[in-house]
């Protein structure tokens, strides 16, 4: 498996990526996959440096990761600290490994760029990503502030 930034010619099998399942935090997660060249580049976030990472396996996208600088609808944006918008599986990939790989890869990256922390979010009744975030990053902070509902926010320090 190799992890790299994803480019131009990933975006055939970025609108194809198969996460399964019918419901609703699913479907989300799908509709972000499908959008994220195109929110990569947007130039009007430029400044918040969104990245969008794969993990191919052969000549297959079996996940993506993406990431942006946190900050304000309109005040300043925080270099040093990062949102984490999605991390996604193929469906027949699920559970083998490639998530934790792809997100302790990119996390390493980030810390390795001067990154201080990384934020997410997940849908509560999104079990196994509550599970794999607990399992994955035991120290994170987990809460469920009201401004979140209905997701439950996860705050990592690098």
């Amino acid at each position: 498996m190799i992890i790299r930034h994803a480019q131009e010619g990933d975006a055939e099998q970025l609108q194809s990526f198969d996460v399964e399942g019918p419901t609703a935090w699913l479907d989300e997660v799908s509709e972000i996959v499908l959008g994220l060249l195109v929110w990569r580049s947007d130039p009007h976030a430029a400044s918040r440096d969104r990245q969008v990472i794969v993990a191919v396996d052969g000549a297959r996208v079996i996940g993506v990761t993406a990431h942006e600088r946190i900050g304000g609808r309109h005040g300043p944006v925080w270099e040093h600290h990062r949102y984490l918008m999605v991390t996604a599986v193929q469906a027949d990939q699920q559970r083998t490994g490639p998530a934790r790989l792809l997100i302790e890869s990119t996390f390493a990256d980030l810390r390795a760029s001067g990154c201080e922390s990384v934020d997410w979010l997940v849908r509560p009744r999104n079990r196994s990503s509550i599970q794999f975030s607990r399992n994955v990053f035991p120290e994170a902070d987990e809460t469920q502030p009201p401004e979140d509902h209905p997701y439950v926010s996860f705050a990592r320090a690098l």
